[in-house]
């Protein structure tokens, strides 16, 4: 980022109450000397206010110390008592930032296009979103269309193989019917031939019993009381 040649400071900066806090610590030389060398080095960098050491680096208490030619603890404290005076905020991202720095700069064109790209970037989110909601429902509902059809082709071949397994079942049934039917008659039959049979070859009978064709006595015999 472009370096800023000049930082404007106003010439009543030091009738304000925080300055006068400033003057009655111990270590007011320190703290006005570390926060002039701030200010200057927001200008250098040139980002709002914000302390970067290149574009994505930002400074640590141990690198100031190192740009500032101090101590550690001494660079330490000095930030501590302008954190207090909420002259310096140490954001959420780990930066260090002098506050206010964009608006008493006359920073404003920038502040205005990074609005706007926040806001763009909320709306993308919001697209992104929604495209990813959308999606997601087109997936589910094509998986219970997948699932709902399975499910039926699967009652109906079920269906079909108990239609064809009764069919089958039924047809020797009824022929195992009829078989033993079959059966019952032709043993009775041979059973009345049997005894026939035997009653021809016996030969007795308790009455007379007419002649048929082709038949006739050989022998008789008489029972004698």
């Amino acid at each position: 980022m472009r370096e800023r040649r000049y930082v404007k400071v106003s010439v009543a900066m030091y009738d304000d109450t925080k300055f006068k806090i400033i003057d009655k610590r111990t270590e007011r030389d320190l703290i006005h000397y570390v926060w002039n060398r701030v200010m200057v080095l927001a200008g250098k960098t040139n980002q709002e206010g914000d302390l970067y050491m290149s574009r994505t680096i930002p400074y640590t208490v141990e690198t100031l110390a190192i740009e500032f030619n101090r101590g550690t603890e001494e660079v330490k404290l000095a930030l501590e008592v302008l954190i207090e005076l909420e002259m310096v905020e140490f954001t959420e991202d780990c930066v260090y930032r002098v506050k206010n720095f964009a608006k008493h700069q006359n920073i404003k064109v920038k502040e205005k296009v990074i609005v706007k790209d926040k806001e763009v970037k909320l709306k993308n989110k919001d697209v992104q979103v929604a495209e990813v909601s959308r999606n997601v429902k087109k997936e589910e509902t094509s998986n219970l269309e997948v699932i709902q059809k399975t499910a039926s082709n699967v009652d109906d071949n079920i269906t079909k193989e108990k239609v064809n397994s009764n069919s089958q079942d039924s047809i020797p049934i009824f022929l195992e019917v009829k078989n033993n039917k079959r059966d019952n008659k032709k043993n009775k039959i041979d059973e009345i031939l049997e005894e026939s049979e035997d009653n021809q070859i016996d030969g007795i009978h308790n009455k007379e019993r007419p002649l048929g064709e082709g038949e006739r006595i050989m022998m008789e015999f008489s029972m004698c009381n």
